[in-house]
């Protein structure tokens, strides 16, 4: 992570040494970042980035508290609010937040799937670590819904929330909405994905 030194700077440094981070990672992955390429793009002495960070491990770290600080701040009432709402209905609002993501933030979304395209990324504590809160998280979910009789009793709560994890994952509107950013659009496909999901694992359809 970066240093204090960092942390201390003026606001209008920091965006423009953060802009940089960002512009790098849109280019690269994790593998092929270029620390003078940040350097140049900062407008900033090679001496100050190594007060700031001390190598590419410290850039990587920094972008990635970075990401999950604004998609936290825009995804996270749909996981840490008691919303009186059934787990697919839950699944479908995030997906059409991250469409809405999608159009807020571009340019972090190109760095996602740059640094997504990593080994290293795949393989990284963080990252590991996010997927299994993930996991964790929609199991309780499903089990709060089971409960309700709303999903079935005999689903194993874990297994599910692997397998729309690894859905949403693959299955992205984006892929499917290549050609509208008719957020109408976005939400019946959205509608559509989960009553194919919802079909399968409903106690009455």
């Amino acid at each position: 992570m970066p240093t204090q030194t960092f942390m201390n700077l003026p606001i209008e440094k920091k965006n423009r040494i953060t802009d940089a981070i960002i512009t790098e990672l849109s280019l690269h992955t994790y593998e092929h970042i270029n620390i003078q390429n940040i350097i140049k793009e900062a407008k900033i002495p090679r001496g100050s980035f190594y007060q700031y960070f001390d190598g590419k491990d410290d850039v990587f770290a920094y972008f990635y508290q970075h990401l999950k600080e604004i998609k936290f701040a825009f995804w996270g009432p749909l996981f840490t609010d008691p919303l009186d709402i059934s787990f697919l209905d839950r699944i479908k609002l995030i997906y059409v937040k991250g469409f809405e993501f999608d159009q807020k933030y571009p340019r972090l979304v190109k760095v996602a799937k740059k640094i997504s395209e990593s080994p290293t990324f795949q393989n990284d504590e963080n990252y590991q670590s996010g997927i299994k809160q993930s996991i964790e998280l929609y199991k309780n979910f499903i089990i709060a819904d089971q409960q309700k009789n709303i999903i079935r009793k005999d689903i194993d709560p874990e297994f599910l929330a692997k397998m729309i994890i690894e859905f949403m994952k693959n299955i992205t509107l984006e892929e499917l909405l290549k050609d509208t950013a008719d957020l109408n659009v976005v939400k019946d496909k959205a509608t559509e994905l989960i009553e194919i999901i919802g079909k399968g694992i409903q106690t009455h359809v």
